[in-house]
């Protein structure tokens, strides 16, 4: 047993070592062992106290170490995908967590279409998937990116690890655990910058007019920082106290977050909403928009759905795209990402930033906040060059050449 380990347990006639600690921006212990056949593993126990911590490690590594069920029937991908909507549908997931892991399987099964069920799917197979992604370009004649593809193998293997394995209790192991995903260089940070949202209201203000309903959307989502469909989906009764409020079950942490508005944008939002949703007059005004431009508006559905405007603005960008080909990329995304910058750039502490825009700390700033880092890095050693004192700096030096 490696020295590493401080705690031990004798399960199943082998000693196995295992360590319990704390990780990063999580409330619970986590269990770290090898497995029977070397692998290093991670098993969060979902305790908060060290003593309960090593017990439940204990029983997590006698369910690792456990000999595997035989099983006579072998489960259909048919038969996994009924049996996944099922549990899904008790689970308390979003509908939107179903679509993702059944894209997941739909490209695994595009590829090995021979194959009975997810069980037939081994290490090696997996690995291939891998690499057949990397190599085929997609619907736009063009290879997806490395953080795509290393995205989808994280959802797999999710998938099949929780799921498949543990929670369902379908199959006796991942093939997906142990596939390298694609190295790839850091993603620089886009954000929506002035110099890009005004050529872009321009272009609406030669669409639509002077309908006011675009700019009033995006001043909501940059200053939110909120996800679109969380904007769209917004009931009118959410706009109180000059507040929005985004209610648990439409945000993705699963928390309620009320957020101040300013003055004139509450005072514009509160003349427009409607009777049940808070974007529904956005139809009318668009039929009005296009008559004074002359198009059709007979096929124009009078009915609001959150989803249908999401779609609607997704289609604008897409769009806008189209035509400013020529031109830096601009996405609804970006918009959350405006909110995030601004506020790193105004100094506020990001842990605070994280809650008060409903992200993980690590996500904002690695996804979200452009961040000068040369600036950065010249501002820290700037600091530690000017801030240690003759004697600190005379201890160090010391401390060096002893070393």
């Amino acid at each position: 047993m490696p020295r590493a380990y401080p705690h031990s347990h004798l399960c199943h006639g082998q000693l196995v070592g295992f360590s319990v600690k704390l990780r990063a921006n999580e409330p619970t212990y986590f269990a770290y062992f090898r497995s029977k056949d070397g692998r290093r593993l991670e098993r969060d126990t979902n305790q908060t106290r060290i003593g309960q911590a090593v017990e439940a490690a204990r029983l997590i590594i006698e369910k690792e170490y456990a000999p595997p069920e035989v099983r006579e029937d072998r489960m259909t991908w048919d038969q996994a995908v009924e049996r996944l909507k099922a549990r899904l549908a008790t689970s308390g997931n979003r509908v939107s967590t179903l679509g993702y892991y059944l894209k997941l399987i739909r490209s695994v099964r595009a590829m090995y279409a021979a194959t009975g069920g997810p069980a037939d799917i081994s290490p090696g197979m997996a690995a291939a998937w891998r690499d057949k992604m990397m190599s085929t370009p997609g619907r736009r004649k063009k290879l997806p990116s490395a953080h795509y593809v290393a995205g989808m193998i994280c959802g797999l293997s999710g998938l099949w690890n929780k799921w498949f394995m543990e929670d369902m209790k379908i199959l006796p192991g991942n093939p997906w655990q142990d596939v390298a995903a694609p190295k790839a260089d850091k993603v620089p940070v886009k954000f929506a910058t002035d110099e890009l949202i005004e050529p872009f209201y321009a272009w609406i203000a030669e669409r639509f007019g002077d309908w006011p309903f675009p700019k009033l959307f995006l001043s909501a989502k940059a200053y939110t920082g909120c996800r679109l469909m969380d904007l769209c989906s917004l009931k009118s009764g959410q706009l109180r106290g000059g507040r929005l409020v985004f209610p648990a079950d439409l945000t993705k942490g699963r928390k309620e977050r009320a957020v101040p508005l300013p003055e004139d944008l509450s005072v514009a939002l509160d003349a427009f909403k409607g009777k049940t949703w808070l974007w529904e007059n956005y139809l009318p005004g668009l039929k009005t928009a296009l008559k004074a431009k002359g198009f059709p508006t007979h096929q124009l559905n009078p009915e609001f759905s959150p989803q249908r405007l999401y779609f609607w603005v997704e289609t604008l960008f897409a769009d806008y795209r189209n035509a400013h080909k020529d031109q830096p990329t601009l996405t609804t995304h970006m918009f959350r990402k405006r909110a995030f910058t601004m506020a790193w750039q105004a100094g506020v502490d990001p842990r605070r930033a994280a809650v008060a825009y409903g992200c993980n700390v690590d996500t904002l700033m690695r996804h979200y906040v452009l961040l000068d880092e040369q600036q950065v890095t010249d501002d820290v050693f700037a600091q530690m060059s000017g801030g240690m004192d003759a004697t600190r700096q005379k201890t160090a030096k010391q401390k060096y050449e002893e070393e």
